[in-house]
């Protein structure tokens, strides 16, 4: 599996029909210029969770936007489906819940870290979801964007509805506290991999998978490359990665091409489903991830990190959260403004 090089990031394409469904959360492989060369703050340290690794609970949980990233966007899109159905146009966002039960729920965590688990393994495989919120909907998006493409006048509209909402719904400040807070939780990650006791638990880990008899390239399964758990050559050998897209143009009408021949309709497209053989490759993964000690090595690894980083950074921390907590409210009460109209 591919990875971009920073941690956690997750990168978001859309074409112009698509301008309003997704928050313009990027920038995240850079941290920002004064992410990295702020004072240590003067104030008094703010409470830690507690230690909780079966759902990779960490310092700065407390202060993350990973909610707020989802909500104000799926705010804005309500707003955007209540402007353009009064000029005309259709443009049905789904429902998508709102509470924070159902944005974490197990196994998805504030880090959005792979914390592959034998218990995970058994039911997902490798597709469980664990960043904050919804599980995207492929078909939406394709829907979404065969509106955008074929209605005369749409884009235009659209750009000047999301200008409007934003005159009273800062989305870009929540973009900005989103990225200030990406560049500081990735300081310490990088050299997380090298703590000495991660180091020695991926080697353990190397060992067992291999003898489990899978041909791993990597030195651990996650956070040291640019490809963690599972591998493409290893998704691909066991059949449940598709082999790499050919370089042919894609067709903007009929069927959607993926992969080689294969043919993907736009109405029944749905999330991957885990095959037993990519079952048993993650349960064997996470089998080796226990005895080796590698969880809890890079939990306890990244733990003292993101520390450092709340020490660090702990008055903008506290001011960040109060304008978290506001927008978030704002962004509930948008949604609740602006009902579904399909």
């Amino acid at each position: 599996m591919k990875r971009t090089p920073t941690k956690h990031c997750r990168r978001m394409i859309t074409a112009l029909a698509l301008a309003a469904l997704v928050a313009p959360i990027a920038g995240c492989a850079t941290p920002p210029a004064n992410a990295t060369n702020s004072a240590h703050a003067t104030g008094v340290m703010p409470d830690l969770p507690e230690k909780d690794i079966a759902h990779w609970v960490m310092p700065m949980d407390p202060f993350s936007p990973a909610v707020l990233a989802h909500l104000s966007t799926y705010a804005e899109n309500r707003r955007m489906e209540t402007c353009l159905s009064k000029e005309g146009f259709s443009w049905p966002i789904p429902i998508e819940p709102t509470d924070d039960a159902s944005y974490l729920a197990f196994p998805r965590n504030l880090s959005a870290f792979p914390a592959l688990t034998v218990e995970i393994a058994k039911q997902y495989g490798y597709t469980a979801m664990y960043m904050a919120g919804p599980m995207p909907d492929p078909q939406t998006s394709v829907k979404l964007n065969r509106i955008g493409m074929s209605t005369p006048g749409l884009d235009t509209t659209l750009i000047a509805c999301r200008e409007e909402s934003r005159k009273t719904f800062d989305v870009i400040k929540a973009v900005d506290i989103y990225n200030l807070i990406a560049g500081w939780s990735s300081e310490g990650a990088e050299k997380i991999p090298q703590q000495p006791a991660v180091k020695e638990a991926s080697t353990a880990w190397k060992k067992c998978i291999v003898a489990a008899g899978y041909d791993v390239s990597i030195s651990a399964p996650a956070g040291d490359e640019a490809e963690w758990m599972p591998t493409e050559k290893l998704g691909v050998e066991l059949g449940f990665f598709a082999p790499p897209p050919s370089m042919r143009p894609q067709p903007t009408e009929g069927p959607i091409r993926t992969y080689g021949d294969t043919e993907v309709d736009p109405d029944t497209i749905g999330p991957r489903k885990p095959t037993p053989a990519e079952i048993e490759l993650a349960v064997a993964d996470a089998t080796c991830r226990d005895s080796s000690g590698w969880t809890k090595a890079y939990y306890d690894a990244q733990w003292d990190a993101e520390v450092r980083v709340v020490q660090n950074h702990a008055d903008q921390l506290k001011t960040m959260k109060a304008d978290i907590d506001a927008l978030t409210a704002q962004a509930r009460q948008i949604i609740a403004e602006n009902p579904p109209l399909q």
